[in-house]
């Protein structure tokens, strides 16, 4: 009997997680308690490695982030509810810097705003994603 009922939950656990809608080494979405704490260091922007450039992302509040850009700081809104994380950019200052700073910059702001979901994988990285392959990977500042 008791072998029954371990195939049984085997079973269940398998459908469960044949029916998430979340990529395959993720967890369910974040919670505002996850992203806050050390700020996220942005490793890839949509498959891009980020290089040298210092990239972040700080939830230093409940519904607020800000974080370097690349070249410029910038400040930005988010909205965390049920499977939807979306992020609304602000204001972002006016630096001029070297031509791959800037583009890079206005990637990772445009990604951003394309943002549709935010999960923590098994590896502790942010992963933040959206339609049209945005994608941007981050993991915690040390």
């Amino acid at each position: 009997m008791q072998p029954l009922k371990l195939s049984l939950l085997a079973g269940a656990a398998v459908a469960l997680a044949a029916c998430s809608n979340h990529p395959a080494g993720t967890t369910a979405m974040v919670t505002t308690e996850q992203l806050q704490g050390s700020a996220w260091q942005v490793n890839t922007v949509n498959g891009s490695e980020v290089g040298d450039a210092l990239v972040t992302l700080n939830f230093h509040e409940p519904g607020r982030l800000a974080g370097k850009a690349a070249c410029n700081n910038y400040m930005a809104s988010y909205t965390l509810e049920d499977d939807n994380f979306t992020v609304k950019t602000g204001g972002v200052t006016m630096m001029a810097c070297p031509q791959p700073l800037m583009k890079l910059e206005q990637q990772f702001l445009d990604a951003l705003e394309g943002v549709e979901q935010a999960d923590i994988n098994e590896d502790g990285k942010l992963i933040l994603s959206g339609a049209d392959e945005v994608r941007i990977e981050a993991s915690r500042q040390k």
